[in-house]
């Protein structure tokens, strides 16, 4: 059977992403950044800091292991490894630490950056080089914005971004546009119809594109 995995984005920095045995929930977003959606699933939860939209727990369903720090970690078939990093550009005196997680899902490589605010050291850069997915904060304000997040697809050259924490209509939170970054980014912008949208081996670019998925 083909190796393949589905993935559905909440709006802010919520994704699912279920694969044959594992659902991952990343960062559940409460109704208050203006995102509604039914109790999600899940059998873990990372969490990348503890700001009020990436903890949301309300919004999981089931008896989910909870990650929500840095280091290395076995779960079944799933490993998953947290890498510090900051929120803000003055090491984390603003709005403190941030985790990006990696993990391994049915042969893909992924990686979720959380509110990320400035780029990453050497060490924590080439352990995220070449990733298959990686969910990246283009919004700015209080993350990277697109200008930074296009400087970061080109020295790690992930396969498919998906961009998250940006404005929408429906974002109460003050964040720039996606086009903000799209059209800075030169390379093919895919705008996703379906959800969740379904990722296959083949599916992987040899260049780095931008998928733009639907939130509702």
């Amino acid at each position: 059977m083909a190796q393949k995995l589905d993935i559905t984005w909440y709006g802010q920095s919520m994704f699912a992403v279920a694969g044959k045995d594992v659902k991952v929930v990343v960062d559940p977003t409460p109704p208050q950044t203006g995102y509604s959606y039914d109790p999600v699933r899940a059998d873990v939860v990372l969490m990348t800091h503890q700001h009020y939209d990436h903890g949301y727990l309300d919004g999981v369903a089931g008896d989910a292991k909870v990650i929500k720090a840095s280091g290395t970690f076995e779960l079944g078939k799933l490993k998953v490894r947290g890498f510090d990093s900051w929120h803000d550009a003055k090491r984390g005196k603003e709005r403190g630490p941030n985790v990006i997680y990696t993990w391994e899902q049915e042969g893909f490589r992924i990686g979720h950056f959380g509110d990320l605010g400035d780029e990453p050291g050497h060490d924590v850069m080439k352990k995220l080089l070449r990733l298959d997915i990686a969910m990246m904060p283009v919004g700015g304000v209080f993350t990277i914005d697109g200008e930074q997040a296009v400087r970061l697809i080109r020295d790690l050259e992930p396969g498919i971004v998906l961009p998250m924490h940006y404005g929408t209509a429906d974002g109460t939170v003050p964040l720039q546009p996606v086009d903000e970054f799209t059209r800075r980014f030169k390379g093919v912008v895919r705008e996703i119809g379906s959800r969740p949208v379904e990722i296959t081996r083949d599916s992987i670019p040899t260049a780095s594109e931008v998928w733009v998925l639907p939130y509702k």
